[in-house]
């Protein structure tokens, strides 16, 4: 085991030198900080009254009477002289209502006579999402210490790789297949080992979380090819080819497949291997075959609970799309066939089928070295099987029926 991991970090290091983004500034486009709101165009604000009345720019003009936000804002960025701004929008339906006291984020624009002026584009979150986060990390390690704190760390690991090696370098136009696979392995390595400790049981998840990994891959390009699937389905997805002409969408759906199935065939390895090494500890006698069986027990009520949840998460994902299509009466046939559907069902089934695998994967593997770590000093008793040939019976030892 120890020489495979080996290897696998031989193989990640050579990925990370080879696929390593440039250090060239990527040249940014207006159009596209126009379209998604640059956070150099965004100015803070804290409206100080709001309503809603007649459109002053739209009076005299004899077009129809149309309603407008009418809020005064104060900059939060700026001297008392020119801090205070009265703006005019359009009411956007689908729009939140701003009320008094809101703190937002403006985005400048012209109104209809040409002048410059502002539009109210997002709320500010930092401060909020930034109290979430830290409750939620207290409570993480309030409850599981220093394993919370060391999985949080993980945590923050995982997003310097992801925001400072993976997307520079798909941007770069490298391979999405080959960065998802350096980023996977990276950072498995690095979480399982800071989360779980270095330890036999620890690799024997690690070896089987990239193997499923690698199988997930080949299954979903796989998909992919043959449902031709094009990455096209939304208008994120236009945008993207519009701006960034040079990445594969169909490879990005992919390396979207490896990345996004690791966490859940992470979470079923690691129950694998502690699975098999509590019944190693519980029959030190145990044969190879009885951990394996045993294992492969516990797996299997984990992957009957562990497939529905992955297919909940991509439904709650879809479910703004789902419903659109929904509402324009689509048939569940032909709900299916759009390529938006269809690749989130090409990543559930890559998904699945690598989460399936990774229980037999990773139970052979941490049987094989649990087995090795009592060594029997005489055959397999009957207590491994029964008459009947089933490894769970009752005319096992008091003690290990208990702890079992």
């Amino acid at each position: 085991m120890a020489v495979a991991v080996a290897l696998f970090l031989i193989i990640t290091t050579v990925g990370l030198v080879l696929l390593w983004p440039s250090s060239d500034t990527p040249e940014i486009s207006e159009d596209l900080q126009g379209l998604v709101g640059g956070a150099s165009q965004l100015v803070d604000a804290t409206i100080e009254r709001a309503g809603r009345g007649p459109c002053p720019d739209l009076t005299g003009t004899g077009a129809p009477p149309a309603t407008c936000d009418q809020i005064d804002v104060v900059l939060d960025d700026a001297s008392e002289s020119d801090g205070r701004l009265h703006l005019d929008t359009l009411v956007d339906p689908t729009g939140p209502v701003l009320e008094a006291g809101d703190k937002v984020r403006l985005a400048p624009t012209t109104n209809i006579a040409g002048q410059a002026t502002y539009y109210v584009a997002d709320f500010q979150r930092s401060a909020p999402i930034g109290w979430i986060a830290f409750l939620t990390a207290v409570v993480v390690v309030v409850v599981a210490r220093w394993r919370g704190l060391a999985a949080l760390v993980g945590l923050v690991l995982s997003y310097l790789v992801i925001v400072e090696f993976t997307l520079p370098s798909l941007l770069d136009g490298h391979s999405p297949v080959a960065v998802a696979l350096t980023t996977g392995t990276a950072l498995v390595v690095a979480l399982l080992y800071l989360a779980h400790g270095v330890s036999a049981r620890t690799t024997a998840a690690l070896l089987g979380t990239l193997a499923s990994m690698a199988l997930a891959g080949a299954f979903g390009a796989l998909a992919i090819d043959v449902a031709r699937i094009t990455g096209l389905g939304s208008d994120e997805d236009v945008m993207l080819k519009g701006f960034a002409g040079q990445l594969s969408l169909p490879g990005l759906i992919l390396a979207s497949v490896i990345i996004g199935s690791l966490g859940l065939i992470n979470d079923m390895t690691i129950t694998q291997a502690a699975a098999v090494w509590e019944v190693s500890d519980a029959a030190p006698q145990a044969s190879l075959r009885h951990l394996y069986r045993s294992g492969m027990r516990v797996g299997r009520d984990h992957i009957a609970s562990s497939v529905y949840t992955l297919v909940l998460a991509y439904a709650g994902a879809a479910l703004p799309t789902l419903l659109l299509f929904t509402l324009a009466d689509r048939s569940n046939t032909d709900l299916a066939s759009t390529d938006l559907v269809g690749a989130e069902i090409v990543r559930t089934a890559a998904g699945t089928i690598g989460l399936v695998a990774s229980v037999p994967l990773t139970t052979a593997i941490a049987a094989l070295a649990a087995s090795r770590r009592h060594p029997s000093t005489s055959a397999p008793s009957s207590h491994d099987t029964d008459p009947a040939g089933h490894a769970d019976a009752d005319t096992r030892p008091l003690t290990y029926r208990a702890s079992y």
